[in-house]
């Protein structure tokens, strides 16, 4: 298995992904293709659609643009997990704009998803590892996730449980978020 940062060159095997391995048959996020917390007023207004449906075209848009970043894991040329990890200020959504912190470069880390058949065998886990490495050797200062403080029935951003076992501590808990960090060296 290899982990790869998400290039236009990899879109249509990602595509492939979410289009037929990602999610079980009738999951609400099925169609979301990892767009949730890039979802803003003019991209809302521009779609005219209701949200996370539809999310295909603008995925496609923003991968190639360079602006839905990740990583994903590979096994015989197919993707088998990936993970939204992208600069912070990158993203829409309102939960990840708390605490911009303009002194600091900062990486944030929002989804993950594995193939169902490959769950527990540490994927997430390396995947994260891959975003800190590339984020220290991209001058990050540090990382942020935002795992569920309560059990979630899909607990996409990670339990908080895979970030303490890769070094992240706890910085701040939100109605509902811990948002936690890893510092980089310098």
């Amino acid at each position: 298995m290899k982990i790869k940062k998400l290039t236009p060159k990899l879109l249509n095997a990602w595509l492939h992904y979410f289009d037929n391995v990602a999610y079980e048959k009738d999951d609400q996020w099925q169609s979301c293709y990892c767009m949730h917390f890039h979802w803003d007023e003019p991209l809302i207004q521009r779609g005219k659609i209701e949200l996370p449906k539809n999310s295909r075209p603008y995925a496609i848009e923003y991968i190639n643009e360079g602006k839905l970043q990740g990583y994903v894991a590979m096994q015989n040329d197919e993707v088998i997990g990936w993970c939204n990890a992208n600069d912070k200020q990158a993203y829409a959504c309102d939960v990840h704009k708390y605490d911009l912190d303009e002194d600091n470069k900062v990486k944030s880390v929002v989804c993950f998803n594995i193939a169902p058949t490959m769950r527990r065998h540490g994927i997430a886990s390396m995947l994260l590892e891959k975003v800190c490495e590339d984020a220290a050797a991209e001058g990050y200062d540090y990382i942020e996730a935002y795992p569920f403080s309560i059990s979630e029935h899909r607990d996409y951003h990670g339990p908080l449980s895979l970030y303490e076992k890769n070094g992240f501590t706890v910085h701040e808990v939100l109605d509902g978020i811990t948002v936690v960090r890893k510092y980089l060296q310098k």
